[in-house]
């Protein structure tokens, strides 16, 4: 009896020691987010403010913590990701469309199919922009004028070709049978200051950046690349309505390496979407300019599919490098 009795307690004790571990099998230890651009940039600014929130909803011992992997406009970051072990530990920032046109435009050591979705954070929709006193009023102003004047029109974008503003007026150009001439800036600032000293007629840009700006009355948004009007500028009509089929917007969410784990995807996720609804993060990001749109694995999946569609068409026909 004694034997049996000294049996029971070690079992029991064996049972109480393991409960805890099986309740929590996940994470335990800290868990890397992959950032494919530097320290201190809005991707990093963005990742590390998602970050600290989805921390805490991983329970009270999780460590979420942010690292740069930057170089050659984000791939070394995202080949560093894709290629990492698929053990939940570690997770990434990515930029679309930058990163789906990269494995359009060349051989890289990742594909799109190589990442598990967690979800979707920020959509910064593209817009085209002019100087307040600018004669364009509208988008169809626009077309008609490089319609008229086929190649002599210029428009800004703050990056190389390849970029979300560039492929933007890459997708204008065939969906109205127009061209125009591209003109990179080295940034958001340089080119803002362009348009406000009327050196370029035209920009497209994100609309958290300019949207100052506007409402202070010194651009003027001819058209949002958004499937409905965005809550910004409601009395901005989009393209769509202005008659030419484009939506572009550039995102940012986070995933995993092919393969991680079914419970760690689903602690991610579920983290994610709370902190995507945490009233003091929502607040800063308002405040901040942070155009917030969650979309669960499922939806930041199919988005992603959509722009690599889109992409390819426009690839085939206007190769952007």
């Amino acid at each position: 009896m004694i034997t049996e009795r000294r049996g029971f307690i070690a079992g029991a004790a064996v049972l109480a020691a393991t409960a805890p571990a099986r309740a929590q099998a996940y994470p335990t230890r800290p868990i890397e987010m992959i950032v494919a651009f530097p320290a201190g940039g809005g991707t990093d600014v963005g990742a590390r403010s998602i970050a600290r929130v989805m921390e805490k909803n991983l329970g009270p011992n999780a460590r979420l913590g942010v690292i740069n992997r930057h170089g050659a406009g984000g791939e070394v970051g995202w080949t560093a990701l894709a290629q990492a072990r698929a053990d939940g530990y570690t997770i990434g920032f990515i930029n679309a469309p930058a990163i789906v046109a990269m494995t359009i435009e060349k051989q890289t050591r990742f594909q799109m199919d190589g990442f598990e979705p967690i979800g979707n954070v920020v959509t910064d929709p593209n817009v085209l922009l002019v100087h307040r006193d600018s004669v364009f009023r509208s988008v169809a102003d626009f077309i008609e004028n490089a319609k008229a004047n086929p190649g002599t029109f210029t428009v800004g974008s703050s990056g190389a070709p390849g970029n979300s503003e560039h492929l933007a007026l890459l997708q204008i150009q065939v969906r109205t049978q127009t061209r125009y001439n591209f003109a990179p800036f080295n940034g958001t600032a340089p080119l803002k200051t362009a348009i406000l000293g009327r050196h370029v007629p035209a920009a497209i840009l994100s609309i958290s950046e300019v949207l100052q700006e506007a409402r202070e009355g010194r651009i003027r948004i001819l058209g949002t690349m958004t499937e409905a009007r965005h809550r910004w500028t409601p009395e901005t009509p989009t393209f769509r309505e202005q008659g030419i089929d484009l939506v572009s917007n550039p995102s940012r969410g986070i995933v995993a390496p092919k393969g991680t784990p079914d419970v760690a995807l689903a602690a991610l996720r579920e983290a994610l979407a709370k902190a995507v609804a945490d009233p003091e993060y929502r607040e800063t990001a308002e405040r901040s300019l942070i155009p917030i749109d969650y979309r669960d694995a499922a939806g930041q999946a199919a988005m992603l599919r959509e722009m690599q569609a889109d992409l390819t068409q426009v690839w085939q026909t206007t190769p952007w490098r």
